[in-house]
């Protein structure tokens, strides 16, 4: 009986020695769920930043392609449009040159005028094509858009016997 009593108060003991054991493991996993968790919120937020932008450019480029197509020169059409601040630049009329960094030349190249492309602060860079050109006011130099909120003008305009759609901001 004596070594009955003897073995449990023994693995009574091993137990209590190792519940720390158990707590820092609990504590490691708990942590490592609640990193992943965080990490992936943070992409989320990160792809619905990406899913505005999106989708304030479709609103433009879709109206742009529908004059570029259907319009008479002169019609034009207002938008307002917000972009989020996680967004670095949007360059209509242009082509990525430079990797992620803005474009220091702004002037129209006929060859890529119907190209527009955008660029995130995390670095995400997407370009597109679109069946109508895209240019100042001027038809002269490509349009750049910053983070922030807009009221842009586009406008069918000609030019040396090709149509652009203009972006006024």
């Amino acid at each position: 009986m004596k070594s009955k009593k003897l073995l449990t108060l023994h693995s009574q003991s091993t137990a209590v020695l190792g519940l720390p054991t158990y707590l820092l493991i609990m504590v490691i996993v708990i942590a490592t769920i609640m990193g992943l968790c965080i990490l992936s919120l943070q992409q989320l937020l990160g792809n619905s930043d990406i899913h505005q932008v999106e989708t304030e450019i479709n609103r433009i480029t879709t109206e742009a392609a529908n004059m570029f197509e259907y319009a008479d020169e002169g019609t034009s059409v207002n938008l307002h449009v917000k972009f989020p601040a996680s967004l670095r630049f949007i360059v209509f009329g242009g082509y990525p040159t430079n990797s992620t960094t803005e474009p220091l030349k702004l002037s129209l190249d006929e060859k890529t005028s119907n190209n527009y492309y955008y660029v995130m602060t995390d670095g995400v860079m997407r370009s597109y094509h679109s069946n109508a050109r895209f240019s100042n006011h001027n038809i002269t130099q490509i349009v750049v858009l910053h983070p922030g909120t807009y009221d842009v003008t586009l406008e069918l305009c000609f030019h040396e016997g090709k149509s652009y759609v203009t972006i006024v901001q």
